[in-house]
């Protein structure tokens, strides 16, 4: 989940309730970025944590909704070919020794792992996880799972498989290394086509769409963060302001304005219009609001019931059908995602995941 979002939420929840909204968020977001320019992969290992959660190797849902038992057995490798959708991935946690004073930590083994729908894990040693930056190197699900983009040292660029035909794609553009920076960001398409890399998460620098079929590359205004692709339109936003700007992947389009701040925007509705969004001075009050993308207007608001009583969410993604959207919350030590009805804000429990202390958990265009 973006570490922006994340940010901007746990302020939401502390902060007193007369604080201007406008000078939260800001405060949020200056905070998140100076945070991010001074992190390492130890200090990581708390922040994202505190923030976001993490899920133990080899907990995914059966068709019940109920966690599938962990195994604590080293996964195998990915292997070449098909092995089905993903359910998420997750990167590992560093080694801590809690002997010394204070704590050491060896951040020298951490790893992506992916997840099945099926329940089966693997690991994934040709993803990079640390750059030559010291950065977390991203990962990205399409939103139906099946693919799965990565960084390949090995190939310097990104990679796509496609874990339901078995296939492969090396982008055709190459990536320097040196180039994914703190809080690095990346976006899957759904056919696996195109990605959307931003080199540093919330600063101006420019971000990348690439076609990775052809090694074509457009550069993305480093004001926004693109948060999806769907039906060759790149999702882009612009936090505080709020703006937002759905991109052909060909170039083009302009951006609406929103009255109001809003963070967690789940990715375009099927009606090819309305998106759902967290408004940022509700983040307590249960409500998703449903704004219209070619207007600007707010659609509706709806009060979410029957999810578990949590003062925020955790992040809005996919729509799981034309008139309900995923929201995850984090309860405890669980991650539960719910299918939110947009019309009557009725809730209905999709998946629960176990949560322990990896780094990063990315569930199905998760961003």
């Amino acid at each position: 989940m973006s570490r922006l979002r994340a940010a901007l939420g746990e302020l939401a929840q502390e902060a007193p309730d007369v604080a201007p909204t406008t000078d939260l968020a800001a405060l949020a977001v200056a905070n998140h970025q100076r945070h991010r320019r001074n992190i390492t992969m130890a200090t990581a290992f708390f922040a994202t944590v505190a923030l976001v959660g993490a899920v133990t190797a080899g907990v995914t849902l059966n068709g019940s909704g109920q966690a599938a038992p962990a195994t604590s057995s080293v996964p195998a490798d990915l292997p070449a070919g098909k092995v089905g959708a993903l359910s998420h991935a997750y990167l590992t946690q560093c080694e801590i020794d809690e002997s010394q004073a204070p704590p050491s930590f060896d951040c020298s083994q951490v790893e992506w792992r992916v997840v099945t729908r099926t329940g089966r894990t693997y690991r994934v040693p040709q993803a990079l996880a640390t750059s030559v930056t010291d950065s977390r190197s991203p990962v990205a699900l399409s939103r139906d799972g099946r693919m799965f983009a990565y960084y390949s040292r090995k190939e310097g660029t990104y990679v796509v498989r496609d874990l339901v035909a078995g296939t492969q794609v090396v982008s055709r553009a190459k990536v320097k290394e040196s180039k994914i920076d703190r809080g690095a960001m990346l976006v899957v398409s759904e056919d696996g086509r195109h990605l959307a890399f931003d080199p540093r998460e919330g600063s101006k620098y420019p971000g990348l769409l690439i076609d990775v079929r052809t090694g074509e590359t457009t550069t993305l205004n480093g004001k926004y963060e693109a948060i999806g692709i769907k039906d060759g339109l790149v999702e882009l936003i612009r936090y505080l302001k709020t703006d937002l700007w759905l991109m052909p992947v060909t170039g083009g389009g302009k951006p609406v304005r929103f009255p109001g701040t809003y963070i967690m925007f789940s990715e375009l509705a099927p009606d090819g219009r309305t998106v759902a969004a967290i408004e940022f001075d509700e983040m307590r009050k249960r409500k998703v609001t449903l704004l219209d993308t070619k207007t600007g207007r707010v659609v509706r608001k709806v009060t979410v019931k029957g999810a578990p009583g949590v003062k925020s969410p955790g992040s809005v993604r996919i729509w799981a059908s034309a008139s309900e959207v995923m929201v995850d919350y984090q309860v405890g030590k669980e991650l539960r995602s719910y299918a939110v009805n947009v019309d009557t804000g009725k809730a209905r429990l999709v998946q629960k995941v176990s949560l322990t202390t990896a780094q990063e958990v990315i569930l199905p265009a998760d961003w």
